[in-house]
């Protein structure tokens, strides 16, 4: 009868540690979550890249969260970005590099991602080319997003 109390107790204070220990990960703000001013904020790379293509990210902040972000390239012989020619069809990166989305779909993921973690510090490379992982269907190289939303950002960190 006691051996029985003892493992029933035991239980009861095994179950109780996984229901509170689960209670903290689910939807508790962290500590360590950033806060920003709001406003909105620009980034672009300094110089052209091999290709002619200069990135570009734009980054909204209300009630001190990201709320928008938006990762684009100018060109620098003039035209059209690079998000308007992969949505109208002209950059052809499936047709031509065999990826398995357009730019802007795969850029809209990375965006999402972003403001889904709130940190451009919260990605991990698993290369120096800057592939990541950590974003589905995400095939591009986003080191440079990332880069530019930290540089963005610089002046919003509360």
């Amino acid at each position: 009868m006691l051996k029985r109390r003892i493992i029933a107790v035991g239980m009861a204070i095994v179950v109780a540690g996984l229901l509170v220990g689960c209670n903290k990960t689910q939807g508790t703000p962290t500590n360590t979550a950033k806060q920003y001013k709001d406003g909105t904020y620009y980034a672009e790379a300094d110089d052209f890249d091999q290709s002619g293509w200069k990135g570009t990210v734009k980054i909204e902040v209300k009630d001190g969260k990201i709320v928008s972000a938006d990762w684009n390239a100018i060109h620098k012989d003039g035209g059209d970005d690079k998000d308007t020619q992969s949505k109208n069809g002209e950059y052809k990166m499936v047709e031509r590099g065999g990826a398995k989305a357009e730019w802007h779909e795969q850029a809209e993921k990375v965006e999402a991602y972003l403001v889904e973690t709130q940190d451009p510090s919260n990605i991990k490379y698993k290369d120096e080319e800057g592939h990541t992982d950590a974003i589905s269907g995400a095939t591009i190289k986003v080191k440079e997003f990332f880069d530019l939303a930290k540089k963005a950002l610089k002046d919003a960190e509360k």
